[in-house]
This record gives C-alpha cells, sequence and structure tokens, in this order.
C-alpha cells in the first residue's frame, strides 16, 4: 500500500505543519470525479478506460479501475484520519475531517460532505 503510506505521510506533514491554523480538514476532493474520469471514461489522467467505449484512452478496465482506485481513495482516507486520531486530535479544537464528494446526476450538482466524528 504505497500510495496510502505516501498519503499518510503528506497528511502528518499537513497536521504538522498547518494544524494550528486550519479549522477544517478536506482530505481528498471529489474522489468520485478522480475515479470516475480517470478510470471509467479516461477524461482525466491516467486516461484509462475500456475498449468497448470506443475513446482514445491508454488501456484499462472501466468495470474494474475505477472501484479499485475508489477503494484505495478510502484507505487513503482512513490512514489521515487515523492519524489525526492518535497525534493531532488532542491538539486541536476541531473534531472533524471531510471526504468531500461533489456527484454530478444530468445537470444537477449534489454536494455531499461525509463528517466523521472523531
Amino acid at each position: 500500500m504505497i500510495f496510502r503510506n505516501d498519503f499518510q505521510d503528506y497528511v502528518e506533514l499537513c497536521f504538522k505543519e498547518f494544524g494550528d491554523r486550519v479549522k477544517y480538514w478536506i482530505t481528498l476532493n471529489e474522489p468520485l470525479s478522480y475515479s470516475r474520469g480517470g478510470y471509467a471514461v479516461g477524461s482525466y489522467a491516467p486516461g484509462r478506460c475500456s475498449k468497448w467505449l470506443n475513446l482514445n484512452c491508454t488501456g484499462g478496465d472501466s468495470g474494474t479501475e475505477p472501484y479499485l482506485a475508489s477503494h484505495y481513495q478510502l484507505l487513503a482516507h482512513a490512514a489521515a484520519v487515523q492519524v489525526y486520531k492518535k497525534k493531532y486530535q488532542v491538539f486541536s479544537l476541531h473534531k472533524a475531517l471531510l471526504l468531500y464528494f461533489n456527484i454530478a446526476t444530468g445537470l444537477k450538482y449534489f454536494c455531499i460532505t461525509l463528517v466523521l466524528n472523531i
């Protein structure tokens, strides 16, 4: 889980350096956009999608890769929460980490914020 460990190190550095000045933390902004755009339809980096979509993609499997990407994003978010709870929650007045989702359905946009009570 190299990505998760790297992300954990990154958020720990952010908590340490900026924790006294940041009121709300958002670990990942719009993870659905990254998973869908990068691994289902190929519109974002790394540009992967299935051949049956007839898009100019670098390869991939739109049926499984978006789910794997989302899975690893959730693991990274959980690692950030764990670092915060173990090392920085005691020093902070703020009690929430946010994972921000922007879900597009047709022309309507819904914003769902998952607030973790920690």
